[in-house]
């Protein structure tokens, strides 16, 4: 039975038993409140028919029965998978049927007389808050009813179920294609942990703000590595730069979890309000790359160090960050994690020297033990021996340090037979004082095979010209790599952790 970090939750319940654990809007459970819920919940299972192959599905907002029944799940050695509740219906039933999820934690909010077809899905159903039940159907136990099945004492029994099944399936957002599932083992998430406090060193006096979704994978290893350090963990349910100013001072936080587009809004925010952040120590930047120009906005109008890193959901998913006493290393994601190894190859897969750009390829402990029910994608991404293809352009410099330098090898620009880096484009683009976001993606074109075009949104009330942003990237760049298009937009398209969705962009007419 899977049981590492309710363990080091009893650690610290035994070592401080009020001190807070998660804060989800009014409510605080201290650790010992939350180490009861988890105990509680997993003791609630055993009274549920399941069988050797049974699954939990949560499908939940950023809240506090999202991380009891996920470390009761663990605890109690039925798999779980967390849902991407931003995904399409026909999605979320796919993923159902492909993972045989049978068993479902839903909260009100997502109960609707247009998902009611949905919850047929799932011979048990425990619902959070006052939706009605019978929106979801026979087999549905509110969620006091469950938790009061586990209040007897007693140490919680195992589950039995079949060994190909891992503890925990992540399944990827699916914009291109169906989803797929992540198979990891909670053992990976700790030592994803392990490696990660190596170079960010948590205590239990840091209070983390999680405004990332905890489906997500940024989100899930933010929330682990705080609870594994006895930390205190303030939750989000959405990404509204006001909530999360607000919140930095109510709660006094000290660490700050985002992806770049939501720190652009942030700072413009910050500038025109009065917020008390002085209690921050650092921001953490992930899911996409940072541009340098963003990163000195960041640090000079909040006047706190981002600590950027990389990783992948196939990876646990860090695979490299900057640590703490280096502070901020503007265009490097850091040091790759102790526990990992990373190489840079060319097309042929020869390894290439330091400073030259080539696919990141990675292998440890953390990578994934594949995808589940796909044996072909798998062996396209987890060769033989264990190394992972990432997809990403990157280098590595002489002291070991891991850059990004072209972004993700599928959003490469090949205009005219010259390689254009989207990454590139969308920095320079950045250092224009009106530009609060940017993309550069790659259109059909007959003659050159494809053109570039940039999508920007501004800051409120900022003003910038197609010819301002166009003679800034003459500037800045070869010519070769000069915008065709530019496109001004009140927004760009997002998955749930606010990393922007290049494949809906490419969608648009190669013209304005």
């Amino acid at each position: 039975m899977a049981s590492e970090f309710f363990r080091y939750l009893q650690a610290h319940k035994k070592k401080n038993p009020s001190h807070p654990a998660i804060i989800d809007g009014d409510t605080c459970l201290s650790y010992a409140d939350f180490v009861s819920h988890i105990e509680h919940f997993a003791r609630a299972i055993s009274t549920l028919a399941l069988t050797r192959r049974s699954k939990i599905g949560l499908l939940c907002l950023n809240q506090k029965e999202y991380l009891i029944a996920f470390f009761a799940a663990l605890l109690k050695g039925v798999p779980v998978i967390p849902f991407n509740f931003l995904l399409a219906p026909d999605d979320l039933a796919y993923i159902t049927r492909d993972a045989e999820i049978d068993t479902l934690v839903v909260d009100s909010f997502f109960v609707k007389p247009e998902t009611a077809p949905f919850f047929k899905l799932f011979a048990n159903k425990i619902l959070i808050g006052a939706a009605d039940a019978e929106q979801t159907g026979d087999g549905t136990l509110r969620w006091d009813e469950f938790m009061a099945r586990g209040n007897r004492g007693g140490p919680v029994q195992p589950h039995e179920r079949e060994e190909h099944i891992p503890d925990v399936i992540l399944y990827t957002s699916g914009t291109t294609a169906k989803p797929k599932g992540v198979m990891l083992d909670e053992k990976q998430f700790d030592a994803n942990c392990d490696g990660f406090l190596q170079h960010l060193h948590f205590t239990p006096e840091d209070r983390g703000i999680v405004a990332l979704p905890l489906f997500h994978s940024f989100g899930n290893i933010m929330a682990l590595v705080l609870l594994r350090s006895g930390a205190t963990l303030i939750l989000l349910k959405q990404f509204q730069p006001k909530t999360i100013l607000t919140s930095i001072a109510q709660h006094r936080a000290t660490l700050l979890p985002l992806v770049p587009t939501i720190y652009s809004f942030l700072v413009e925010l910050y500038a025109r309000g009065e917020y008390d952040i002085s209690s921050l120590r650092y921001c953490i930047s992930g899911g996409a790359s940072l541009p340098e120009t963003l990163l000195k906005k960041v640090e000079d109008g909040l006047g706190v160090t981002v600590i950027e890193g990389y990783g992948l959901t196939e990876t646990s998913p860090v695979i490299a960050v900057n640590k703490m006493q280096d502070g901020s290393v503007p265009g490097s994601v850091g040091p790759v994690l102790p526990n990992v190894a990373v190489e840079i190859v060319d097309d042929a897969g020869k390894p290439v020297a330091p400073r030259q750009v080539g696919e990141i390829r990675v292998r440890g402990e953390t990578v994934m033990k594949g995808y589940w029910n796909k044996p072909d994608e798998t062996a396209a991404t987890l060769s033989a021996d264990g190394w992972l293809s990432t997809g990403d352009l990157g280098h590595l410099d002489e002291k070991g340090r891991l850059f990004i330098s072209a972004g993700r090898k599928k959003d490469l620009i090949i205009r005219a037979g010259e390689n254009v880096s989207p990454l590139a484009i969308e920095n320079v683009v950045m250092n224009h004082p009106a530009v609060a976001e940017v993309a550069a993606v790659g259109v059909a074109d007959e003659r050159v095979g494809e053109k570039v075009k940039v999508f920007a949104v501004l800051h409120q009330g900022r003003h910038a010209t197609d010819q301002e942003l166009k003679d800034l990237c003459k500037k800045k760049l070869p010519a070769f790599m000069v915008p065709d298009h530019f496109q001004f937009a009140e927004s760009l398209p997002k998955n749930a952790a606010g990393k922007i969705l290049k494949s809906e962009l490419r969608k648009t007419p190669p013209g304005k």
